[in-house]
């Protein structure tokens, strides 16, 4: 077999280091991997101690799901188990995805986000990630679509009915007492008259968010709050929480195309990325369940966002193929992080783990 890898002095247009050890992992595994790639293997991860780290850490990673990513993959490939000749290849990317889908599972890290193919294929309007769209409702009122989102929209003489099925919206109502706008969500039925609120919904939580108005929100439990002006409820696994003052100006900032992040969790912070990326993001949830994040940032440039992660909260991120991004633990800059904010042109960056600190750029 002749395929060999690039030389480890690689043009500035060849793989990164992570990809070149994530390609050499993958051939490894093969069991028809030849000698010739075997020793050119031996050489790239001689030739750097960046090349010996980044397959070091491919390879810890991704042990504990060899086994059984290569059952996955067989069960959802039928070609694969058709008898093979001795030297033929293994399929590689079916067993990366495999093992990325056990990984997960298996490391105890964040599962996967939900699929968006149903949510398109049921939805009248459709936005891909970090393109938000304005749209003008049959009624008149005025609905801003957030990136990553998806809605149907149903109006009818009684009443002007919408599903977010996901993603997140602000909507100006028009008034109108005959025809009640209602919103679901989930479990959640938000019914109005006319005002001004958002709606966000994301995996198991649905947010509702009221900058001017009155707002009734049901839940999957037959209970029902009323919000007013500059008042938030979130909606848990179909249950509702309590109704909470929120400053407006920060939960409804990516209106005006920023986001603001006050002592944010990561899980938050994942969820605004995943709205601009086209794919998912994974992390190590109890390696980051320490990480607050504070400060403003771009909504449509997720790479300054992810930027900021790695230099100044000590967060290892990682892409991965398959438009997939890791975010763990680069325990150094962690400790390191916790005594001391790099000065950045970042607004407020806070990074919190048993310490706070706050930094104005």
């Amino acid at each position: 077999m002749n395929n060999k890898s690039p030389p480890a002095t690689a043009a500035a247009n060849a793989p990164s280091t992570d990809d070149q050890a994530l390609s050499w992992f993958l051939k490894l595994k093969d069991p028809s991997a030849s000698g010739e790639e075997r020793r050119a293997f031996a050489h790239w991860h001689a030739a750097s101690p960046a090349n010996a780290h980044a397959f070091a850490h491919i390879e810890a990673t991704w042990q504990a799901v060899e086994a059984p990513a290569q059952l996955l993959a067989l069960r959802d490939a039928p070609a694969a188990r058709a008898p093979r000749r001795q030297n033929a290849r293994a399929p590689r990317w079916g067993w990366a995805v495999a093992a990325l889908c056990l990984l997960v599972m298996l490391l105890g890290v964040e599962t996967w986000r939900e699929p968006a193919h149903l949510d398109r294929l049921m939805a009248d309007t459709v936005t891909s990630p970090g393109a938000p769209q304005t749209l003008t409702l049959d009624d008149g009122s005025t609905l801003l679509l957030d990136g990553n989102s998806a809605i149907s929209v149903d109006f009818s003489e009684g009443e002007r009915a919408l599903s977010l099925r996901r993603g997140r919206l602000w909507v100006d109502v028009t008034r109108d007492i005959e025809r009640p706008f209602v919103i679901s969500a989930g479990d959640a039925s938000i019914r109005v008259l006319g005002t001004h609120f958002a709606v966000t919904h994301a995996h198991n939580r649905v947010i509702v968010t009221v900058g001017e108005g009155r707002v009734a929100v049901n839940d999957g439990f037959a209970r029902q709050v009323t919000l007013t002006d500059h008042q938030q409820v979130i909606l848990h696994e179909g249950r509702l929480g309590p109704v909470q003052p929120v400053d407006t100006q920060l939960a409804l900032a990516w209106r005006e195309n920023r986001l603001l992040f006050a002592n944010a969790r990561i899980d938050d912070v994942i969820d605004e990325l995943e709205r601009m990326l086209p794919g998912r993001v994974l992390h190590d949830t109890s390696a980051l369940s320490g990480v607050r994040v504070s400060g403003s940032f771009p909504r449509n440039d997720p790479d300054v966002l992810l930027d900021a992660l790695a230099a100044t909260f000590g967060v290892d991120v990682r892409r991965l193929p398959g438009q997939l991004v890791w975010l763990g633990a680069n325990e150094p800059r962690l400790a390191q992080s916790a005594h001391h904010v790099t000065t950045t042109s970042y607004n407020a960056l806070t990074y919190s783990q048993g310490h706070h600190h706050e930094h104005t750029a």
